[in-house]
């Protein structure tokens, strides 16, 4: 059976347009936010990570190495089952820091190591893509017999390229949430799932006749047993390792499991229920095996799925199982062109922008309609890719290419979450020498039969005939050679300023530093004015004030504490926009710190607060158990009925508590690192007499406020362990203040109940 080539591109123009009315419909809200915040949909979204590969290469991959190809998702599991002590915290710091990418993440922590990660990772993926089209053109081929596959391809790429730009290039800025990406891949994960489970119902009942059937068929053909289990040598280690890096490390996947995260708690329940969908997605592989034996042998393996759906006789189901191909290949370029395309402005073409001066002229624009074209850039690379490659190797070779590629990033997403003696030296060697020997050991053999090319290097020139054993070999000496001088160059130099920071940054306790450092602006209009110059009016103007909105500060503020915060915040706002290291440039260089100056302690004390507010999640064990006892503390303090103001040493409020506020009408934000000489009177004057009278002796003091008149008990509180007034100059004073009118008439209220008891 054989279906027009004009019919088969009607229908990837229909489903192309289906996918985008999806993702219409998400990004307008006629979708329900809860689903698509829900964790199946996140689920879901991740299964971006089922490929052509997965579709058509794993029949093929079982073909040639038996259970073999389970690794390439056992791997997966295992990086899910780490969740708590690798998944998290990755996407505890993407979101904290505005991270989009891998790049972004490795050069947030070693500088300068965005642009080599970049544009490793551009080489290392185009064999992956490059999959991907091969896996649409030959089965084109395959149900139209025809032998035009180049223009399938090319027309493939042109519809995806206009569809990704639709889907992804809507935005001007990487850090917007795309909805409609998350719900049109998730989507697309349905599909091909259904489109695979049907392709097996079909080998099952359709080709054999049932499950006895096909029983009776494996006992007659004995070889295809012995075809299954592992063979000797098999390189299960390296496989298993491979697709553990890829699970996260792909552009792809870093892209839609943390960067397109709408909902951080379905991380915890995509734990399991992705495993569980890639365990669907395999259960039909080895039936389609057998039934493309015995119905199709004359078909490639890696194509045995189409011809059980031909074996049919039903132009339905195989479009429907055309269409899963489609998706599955279609989902994944749609998101690693975005990925890549956000690495791209961000570590090659906005430095070259900002150098020449010209990043002020419409950055917004600019960012705009620069991803549209990169994106079209990576697909036209893609293509070209895959006509060079054409015929050259199978579609699971294809894909193991990229995986020892991504591979090469594990050691330094290693260091950034457990070692912080990292250097950034170390982690250039370490994945230059890991990428020069991935090149010459898998990039240039796959050129070895190529028409345009002709490299003299092969895999047998160089290995002997070792069959899958290369993947074990390629795994081993890139990543010891990555690892070695990893180690060695970050041993070997020493951390600079800004490493140790970031590497503060990565790690948990860093929630727990204090700020450091003054900025010399003085105020929000000169947080404007300076970076007006770089960045342009819009920006500036538009940056400045989401970060002021996000802070709930005022035009007006001039605290010191409050600048430094909010230089923070544009930092790392700047980081979802532009990319960390520039951020971090701009920033340092236009919103300089004044290092030696510190911060006041009430200013670093109130950032430890917030800090731990949002750390609460990450905190296990002893430190989870301190951080309990400090809130059962605070809430005690908060909760107290007479007013509470406590100081730090240089007489600024860290603490005013909920009846302090009630009884002065003034809210805890306004003063928090506010002098005691700076409040309003009269309250100045107020609290600095209650600060300088002796512990335990009671001030009454009578104060005219909005209220009224008001009588005040002040008592300067006694800490634990002073014994002299120079002890307040190192930590402080708690002052208590009571509303001298209400006790009055409590303790009236308490006489007149006495006497109507006695009555």
């Amino acid at each position: 059976m054989t279906i027009s080539l004009w019919v088969l591109f009607a229908a990837i123009v229909a489903y192309l347009g289906v996918l985008f009315l999806v993702a219409s419909w998400a990004d307008s809200g006629r979708l329900s936010q809860r689903w698509l915040t829900h964790p199946l949909t996140y689920t879901l979204s991740l299964g971006v990570y089922a490929t052509s590969w997965t579709y058509y290469g794993s029949v093929g991959l079982a073909h040639s190495s038996g259970y073999l190809f389970l690794t390439i998702y056992l791997g997966v599991t295992l990086a899910f089952a780490l969740t708590p002590v690798l998944l998290r915290p990755l996407l505890n710091l993407t979101r904290e820091y505005q991270l989009s990418s891998v790049a972004d993440l490795l050069s947030f922590r070693y500088g300068s190591g965005g642009l080599v990660v970049t544009i490793f990772l551009l080489i290392g993926v185009l064999p992956y893509l490059s999959l991907q089209i091969r896996a649409i053109t030959e089965s084109a081929q395959i149900l139209t017999q025809q032998t035009t596959p180049s223009v399938m391809g090319f027309v493939f790429c042109i519809i995806l390229a206009v569809f990704s730009v639709l889907f992804g290039a809507r935005h001007y800025t990487v850090r917007d949430k795309h909805y409609g990406l998350v719900a049109a891949i998730a989507f697309e994960s349905l599909v091909k799932l259904l489109a695979l489970l049907c392709a097996g119902a079909v080998a099952i009942w359709g080709v054999f006749g049932g499950i006895d059937a096909i029983v009776l068929w494996s006992a007659e053909h004995p070889e295809a047993m012995n075809q299954l289990p592992l063979r000797e040598q098999a390189p299960w280690g390296s496989f298993l390792l491979l697709s553990f890096c890829a699970a996260f490390l792909l552009p792809r996947q870093f892209h839609m499991m943390f960067h397109e995260n709408l909902n951080p708690r379905a991380l915890e329940q995509a734990a399991w229920m992705f495993p569980l969908f890639l365990l669907l997605l395999n259960v039909p592989i080895v039936p389609i095996l057998w039934a493309g034996q015995a119905a199709t042998p004359w078909l490639s393996p890696d194509f045995y799925v189409l011809g059980v759906a031909q074996a049919s006789a039903s132009p339905w189901l195989t479009l429907l199982i055309f269409l899963g191909g489609v998706s599955a290949a279609s989902a994944m370029m749609i998101v690693t062109a975005l990925a890549l395309a956000s690495m791209v402005l961000n570590h090659l073409v906005l430095p070259y922008r900002v150098q020449r001066g010209t990043a002020k002229r419409d950055l917004y624009r600019f960012l705009l309609w620069a991803k549209r074209l990169v994106i079209v850039g990576i697909i036209a690379a893609a293509y070209g890719f895959s006509v060079v490659i054409e015929h050259n190797s199978g579609l699971a070779q294809l894909g193991l290419v990229s995986f020892v590629a991504v591979a090469q990033l594990l050691p330094g997403v290693v260091g950034v979450l457990y070692w912080p003696r990292a250097t950034r030296l170390g982690f250039l060697l370490g994945l230059s020498g890991g990428a020069l020997v991935w090149f010459g050991l898998l990039i240039l053999p796959l050129f070895s039969h190529s028409q345009l090319l002709n490299s003299p290097i092969a895999l047998e020139a160089v290995f002997g005939d070792y069959g899958t054993n290369i993947w074990s070999v390629a795994t081993f000496w890139t990543l010891s050679v990555n690892a070695v001088l990893f180690v060695l160059g970050s041993l070997l130099t020493r951390p600079t300023l800004e490493e140790i920071e970031a590497a503060e940054r990565c790690h948990v306790q860093s929630h727990l530093a204090p700020l450091t450092g003054q900025v010399t602006a003085a105020s929000i209009a000169q947080f404007r004015l300076l970076l007006t110059d770089v960045l342009g009016q819009r920006v500036a103007d538009t940056e400045v004030g989401r970060a002021v909105a996000e802070l709930e500060l005022s035009d007006d503020e001039a605290r010191p504490a409050e600048l430094r915060l909010l230089r923070e915040r544009i930092e790392r706002n700047l980081s979802g926009l532009i990319g960390p290291a520039l951020a971090r440039l701009i920033v340092d260089d236009r919103l300089r710190l004044q290092r030696k100056t510190q911060v006041a302690f009430s200013d670093s004390i109130r950032f430890l607060e917030t800090r731990l507010e949002r750390s609460r999640s990450e905190l296990r064990g002893v430190t989870h158990e301190l951080d309990l006892l400090r809130r059962y503390h605070r809430d005690i303090l908060q909760a107290l009925p007479i007013g509470v103001v406590v100081v730090d040493p240089n007489q600024r409020v860290t603490v005013w508590n909920h009846a302090m506020t009630e009884l002065s009408g003034i809210s805890a934000r306004s003063v928090h690192g506010v002098a005691l000489t700076q409040l309003v009177a009269p309250w100045a004057q107020t609290l600095c007499e209650a600060l300088a009278s002796p512990p335990r002796q009671v001030l009454r003091r009578s104060v005219v406020w909005n209220k009224g008149e008001l009588s005040l008990n002040l008592n300067r509180a006694v800490l634990e362990g002073e014994s002299s007034a120079t002890d307040t100059q190192q930590t402080g004073v708690a002052l208590l203040v009571e509303d001298r009118s209400a006790i009055d008439h409590l303790e009236q209220e308490l006489m007149q109940g006495q006497r109507l008891a006695s009555i």
